[in-house]
């Protein structure tokens, strides 16, 4: 009885060799996947990083905007509360404002090669894993044509297994790039909004309004056309914009009051 135990070890070593070396030959395409998988650790960190830091900064920069909203609601009320406040005061307000959004333009420009630099890299990892996973599925395809042959078994469990991985990992890169997409479309018009971002509108429509009421008593239904020309020649005169406009001329209104 020993002795045929040990017949058996030896047997069993004799008879594995065969049936691996097919299956290693039909493996060709297996470890050069995985060296490419291996790749990933070292790129995928420094892609990471690169859009952390950017969405840090964007994250940063739409505080700034929120911040210089509220900075320009506060300017509106003090405007409306206050009215000694002198124009030329007013003038220098709006100027540091001014300088602000500019400063806000500047910092969205450098922020913006930053999400398009990630979103290169991730656009060309996206094509890698779209490659792999079509020419993953091409072989599974192959090997289900020949048949449940033993030495497809191992490749065919790895792509069975490999194909949903790659099929989530596509449809996580690609919400990511579409995320991204989106941030550089809204940094990329932000110098053409920044006015609208970081302007209360409606307090100074408000007061657009009520100057209308005004001007009605001199120029009747003609009034409001000749309130927005004065608003453009203002804006025009002092650089600003034509909302700011709206404030030096109810300033100047309720000074002649």
């Amino acid at each position: 009885m020993p002795k045929r135990i040990v017949l058996k070890i030896k047997q069993e070593p004799q008879q594995a060799p065969p049936a691996a070396e097919p299956v290693q030959a039909q493996l060709v395409e297996v470890p050069q996947a995985r060296e490419e998988k291996a790749e990933e650790p070292s790129r995928a960190p420094q892609e990471g990083g690169e859009l952390d830091e950017a969405l840090r900064l964007y994250d940063e920069l739409m505080k700034e905007v929120g911040r210089l909203k509220q900075l320009d609601k506060n300017f509106i009320a003090y405007c409306l509360k206050f009215e000694e406040l002198r124009p030329q005061l007013i003038r220098n307000i709006l100027a540091r404002l001014a300088e602000r959004r500019k400063a806000i333009v500047e910092r969205a420009a450098s922020i913006l090669e930053k999400l398009k630099s990630a979103r290169d890299a991730l656009g060309s990892e996206f094509a890698e894993v779209e490659e792999e996973l079509i020419w993953s599925s091409i072989e599974l395809n192959t090997i289900q044509l020949e048949g449940a042959d033993q030495k497809n078994v191992r490749l065919k469990e790895e792509l069975e297994a490999r194909i949903p991985e790659l099929r989530r990992k596509l449809i996580n890169l690609r919400n990511r790039l579409k995320m991204i997409e989106e941030l550089v479309k809204e940094l990329s018009n932000i110098q053409r909004n920044i006015i609208e971002l970081t302007t209360n509108k409606d307090e100074l429509s408000k007061l657009f309004e009520e100057l209308k009421k005004r001007y009605m008593l001199n120029y009747g239904q003609r009034a409001e056309a000749v309130l927005r020309a004065e608003v453009e020649r203002v804006a025009q005169q002092e650089s600003i914009p034509r909302e700011y406009a709206t404030l030096l001329l109810w300033r100047a209104s309720m000074a002649v009051k």
